[in-house]
């Protein structure tokens, strides 16, 4: 049997671990992997396949499991001896719901792989589907491997139904002073970047440098008042079954930003932008309806942009602030405008990630500089040895270089290495990181042949998608190489953790 997760933050690998725990536990040993750890031939001898897998960007499966994709969707093997079961996480805020999960789930059909059960798409907070998932599994597992004795087995007490789950504790907030809210771009910048000191004293939270941590934002009051209003009842007006009152509900516990798929069903498709207010002034449908459709209110996560060497009892975040206009409204992000505007307490809670190795070239353009000023504080604190590359790109220097004198200094210094920006509105041509890369090609592949990590962090949409294609351009151009070994080339740094992206 081979467990094996696709994973961007790592609520996949959990998921995945605790299926691989549950099934251990059970008699039945097994190892979670990264899929892009699955070598294509292993499936010939692999009668049970298990695959947790998230969604990335446009519908597009995360890094860690992007090469055994490429590789499932080449081959011809046939996988008629082998059973399988998918589960799928995603966010029906995205159009593109648990794309990665349906894609697999059915091209190991086409291959003639059998299911042990139907694909779940799981929406948002995945414990509990997980859980349940995993036990409906295990039993089925049991039954197959004990044979028709096997209807008498009870599963064991501690799979996730009753969870020893990481997750659990993991995502337990805990409060935390927020000392310091600080604009990082100047007044005459057109975007907004903040600063934030949060304090960690007897919270229990240690963190490393790359870490992230998660922010459990409320919503904002305006908002809620505006569609109780529409709504046409008070804050303690209380649904059937209840716990708590519709107002308690819509500030702290249901997504009323992004319209949930749901709600776009029963309203008609939102505009982009929109929320659930414009949604219901022009739908008419119950308190009740509206209710039943919106999703739980998610913590959202931001790349930690201080080091517990430094500030071991402290921890900061760079956060641009969303703002924007639509329709007749203005409209605000949840948690970047409840940390700019609304709280001086935080309920926190840490999020480990992989850890930098030197040497290192980091890109991180905007707030993406978060966890490089992390590392940067970090390797100076320690006097580490090693070199580091930073690209750097925003808008304008005098407005928008963010850290840009402790940047400075870190070069200064020799903390950093190198040291290359590209602010795009300084010229009249348009400069951004991916061509500061071009033009240091050589060089560039050079610290990738000396055995460089390479990191990158920052706006999914496009900076990613186009620094991948220069790393492509410069792996060929430099490296002597056609598009196809390249694309090995980039494939392996992948595969080894050499080219890692923390992007959103």
């Amino acid at each position: 049997m081979v467990v094996a997760y696709g994973t961007d933050m790592g609520n996949a690998e959990d998921a995945a671990m605790s299926f691989a725990e549950a099934t251990t536990a059970a008699g039945i040993p097994a190892e979670a992997v990264e899929l892009n750890q699955v070598e294509i031939d292993s499936l010939s001898t692999t009668t049970h396949f298990i695959a947790v897998t998230s969604t990335f960007g446009d519908g597009e499966f995360p890094d860690t499991a992007t090469l055994f994709w490429e590789a499932i969707s080449a081959s011809t093997e046939r996988l008629e001896h082998m059973s399988f079961a998918v589960l799928a996480l995603g966010d029906t805020s995205y159009e593109l719901f648990c794309n990665a999960g349906i894609l697999l789930d059915a091209r190991l059909e086409e291959l003639g792989a059998t299911r042990l059960a139907d694909r779940v798409d799981v929406d948002g907070y995945y414990e509990e589907p997980a859980a349940a998932w995993t036990t409906d599994l295990v039993k089925q597992l049991i039954a197959a491997q004990a044979g028709p004795t096997a209807q008498a087995v009870t599963v064991i007490e501690s799979t996730p139904a009753d969870p020893p789950h990481r997750s659990q504790e993991r995502n337990q907030p805990v409060a935390a002073p927020l000392l310091v809210n600080r604009l990082l771009t100047s007044t005459d910048s057109d975007k907004e970047v903040r600063h934030y000191e949060l304090d960690l004293t007897g919270s229990g939270i240690a963190y490393q440098a790359g870490d992230s941590l998660a922010v459990h934002p409320l919503n904002d009051p305006d908002l809620v008042a505006a569609i109780l209003t529409e709504l046409k009842v008070g804050p303690e007006h209380r649904l059937p079954d209840a716990d708590e009152s519709l107002g308690v509900l819509l500030a702290e516990r249901l997504e009323i930003r992004t319209p949930s798929r749901a709600l776009q069903e029963l309203a008609g498709p939102a505009a982009y932008g929109e929320d659930v207010l414009d949604l219901i002034r022009r739908a008419d449908l119950t308190v009740e309806e509206i209710v039943d459709t919106l999703r739980p209110l998610q913590f959202r996560d931001y790349s930690i942009a201080s080091s517990p060497l430094v500030h071991p009892d402290h921890v900061h975040l760079t956060v641009a602030t969303v703002r924007y206009p639509a329709g007749e409204r203005r409209h605000g992000g949840v948690a970047s405008t409840y940390l700019a505007e609304r709280t001086q307490t935080v309920r926190v809670h840490p999020r480990p990630n992989t850890h930098f190795d030197v040497p290192i070239i980091m890109i991180g353009p905007g707030t993406g500089i978060a966890p490089f000023r992390a590392f940067l504080q970090d390797r100076q604190a320690a006097a580490a040895p090693g070199r580091s590359w930073l690209f750097f790109g925003d808008r304008r220097r005098a407005t928008d270089f963010l850290y840009g004198e402790e940047l400075t200094g870190f070069a200064e210094s020799g903390t950093l290495t190198r040291l290359d920006v590209a602010f795009s509105r300084d010229q009249d041509a348009k400069v951004y990181v991916q061509q500061r890369m071009r033009e240091n090609s050589a060089e560039l592949f050079a610290w990738l042949q000396d055995g460089a990590h390479l990191y990158v962090c920052g706006d999914a949409d496009r900076m990613a998608k186009d620094v991948d294609a220069a790393l492509h351009e410069i792996v060929a151009t430099s490296g002597g190489m056609d598009a196809d070994a390249a694309h090995a080339y980039v494939n392996d740094l992948i595969k080894t953790h050499r080219y890692l992206r923390d992007v959103y």
